[in-house]
């Protein structure tokens, strides 16, 4: 079938962007890659697969509706949920051979009795609130609820992690402050003679901007995918963008000067116009900018440049200006300047990768 409205990814610029980051870290580090988001808006299994295939050692998710579509389509690596399980999934995760994220005594004990109910045990992940307020055990708390875990039945301490709440911004002062923190909670460890497996604290911009946290294992996400986390991060890396949103021109017209265009036709042409309409609108994402865009730009920016500049779209390698309003699956281009431009032609539309449309089609090429 031909699709009208797709998403490209090339596979092959994925497993290229992994090489890179497998290139600044030492041979002995190992790498979680992380596919949450629909694999940040590239699909989730297939970019899971490709990156394990090139050497991820596991890969991690937020939940785990996430996570067992992973163990359907056989990666039976190591995968970590990042949220902690609701306790009536803790079971059905365990037995998904799946490690889990927890904060508190409360879920580990959850843990380990469904972790007894079936006779398996369950593979955990601590979480240090080092400062990010988010998820975690505070610091002080920390060693404690390590060592509690630890003595629970059927449940082994497969990792300790920590979050940087500001890694990609200019100053790395409260990044350093809360790797300080965590190197505390990790130095306590030894005295207690628990094993807490591996240690892992960078996350994309930590991994480049600060090699002593990369400790046993990071966590590359928005790197993997071909973008830096934001302008203080070095472009040290060479990679690749792996990711097009395009859609098929569905019909060409002409229409003569002074038409109006779209809803409430608060745009009229000044020309005699050639039109041309793809079936792809904002609830497929369209009318977002890239996300590289955002980080270059404070808001207040964003906002006055976006009022003032048209969007286009490339059509065979010129660009085509948007005329009238983006509608829910319809948008209209003005394709006056371009040559020979049919039904059929490929579109390519610039948008935020995550929060398009999970439902177009993903289509892999390598």
């Amino acid at each position: 079938m031909v699709h009208d409205v797709w998403v490209e990814v090339d596979l092959a610029a994925l497993q290229h962007n992994f090489a890179q980051v497998r290139s600044v870290v030492p041979s002995s580090t190992r790498i979680m890659a992380v596919v949450k988001g629909n694999g940040f808006g590239h699909g989730l299994i297939e970019p899971a697969r490709a990156f394990v295939e090139a050497g991820a050692d596991m890969v991690a998710v937020t939940r785990i509706e996430e996570a067992l579509p992973l163990r359907q389509a056989g990666i039976n690596c190591p995968v970590l949920l990042f949220a902690p399980v609701q306790p009536d999934n803790a079971q059905g995760a365990i037995e998904a051979d799946l490690d889990m994220t927890v904060c508190d005594i409360t879920l580990a004990e959850t843990i380990s009795d469904a972790a007894q109910a079936i006779d398996k045990t369950a593979r955990i992940w601590i979480k240090v609130d080092t400062e990010m307020n988010r998820l975690g055990a505070l610091p002080d708390k920390a060693l404690s609820l390590i060592e509690r875990t630890a003595a629970l039945p059927k449940v082994t301490i497969a990792g300790v992690y920590t979050h940087f709440a500001s890694a990609m911004q200019h100053n790395l002062a409260n990044t350093r402050r809360q790797l300080k923190t965590f190197r505390r909670v990790l130095d306590s460890l030894p005295k207690s003679s628990v094993d807490c497996g591996l240690a892992s604290a960078a996350n994309s911009a930590a991994i480049l901007r600060l090699p002593e946290s990369h400790l046993d294992i990071i966590r590359p996400g928005t790197i993997l995918y071909g973008q830096y986390p934001s302008a203080f991060v070095p472009r040290s890396l060479d990679l690749r963008s792996a990711w097009k949103l395009k859609a098929r021109i569905c019909q060409v017209r002409d229409l003569p000067k002074g038409s109006s265009i779209g809803y409430e036709g608060d745009f009229r042409t000044q020309r005699d116009t050639r039109a041309a309409i793809i079936p792809l609108g904002y609830s497929d994402g369209f009318t977002m900018v890239s996300e590289g865009q955002i980080y270059r730009q404070n808001m207040i920016r964003f906002a006055l440049k976006r009022a003032c500049r048209r969007l286009s779209v490339e059509v065979g390698g010129s660009r085509a200006p948007v005329i009238g309003r983006v509608a829910m699956q319809m948008t209209i281009l003005d394709v006056t300047d371009l040559e020979n431009v049919k039904v059929g032609d490929e579109v390519t539309v610039p948008a935020l990768r995550i929060p398009t449309n999970p439902l177009i089609p993903r289509v892999y090429i390598k």
